[in-house]
């Protein structure tokens, strides 16, 4: 059974959304809003989604971080580009960083939920500590 994501307009362009998973809501406005929110949600899949498939392979991935920007389309109102940098703060072998970068951009659930005419540009960053 899916879960219900529950949102309430509050008027001005500001909105609380509950999930019944996080006892916070989130607030939304024209400083934080929703297309914020889609970037945020797909960064956060992809990240996860690289953990699932990296310790299946006895691997971690922990300390990685995104940054993710967007560019709206010619027609308005759409996500036309995103532009995503995958960071990794250790070395992984060539097997490893296959893992790593066909997760993110293939098996994220978020990201597959995207409209295909989106053009996704990725750029993954490995860096030894």
């Amino acid at each position: 059974m899916s879960q219900i994501i529950a949102t309430t307009y509050e008027g001005k362009y500001h909105s609380s959304t509950k999930s019944p998973l996080n006892a916070d809501s989130v607030k939304v406005d024209l400083k934080f809003g929703p297309i914020d929110l889609l970037m945020g949600s797909y960064a956060s899949c992809m990240l996860g989604t690289v953990d699932f498939y990296a310790r299946k392979k006895d691997f971690e991935v922990n300390g990685s971080r995104s940054e993710l920007s967007y560019d709206m389309s010619a027609e308005g109102g759409q996500v036309g580009a995103i532009h995503v940098k995958l960071f990794f703060d250790k070395s992984y072998t060539a097997e490893q960083k296959e893992i790593i970068e066909h997760s993110a951009k293939n098996l994220c659930h978020v990201g597959n939920s995207l409209n295909p005419s989106i053009v996704k540009n990725y750029e993954f960053f490995y860096e030894a500590k």
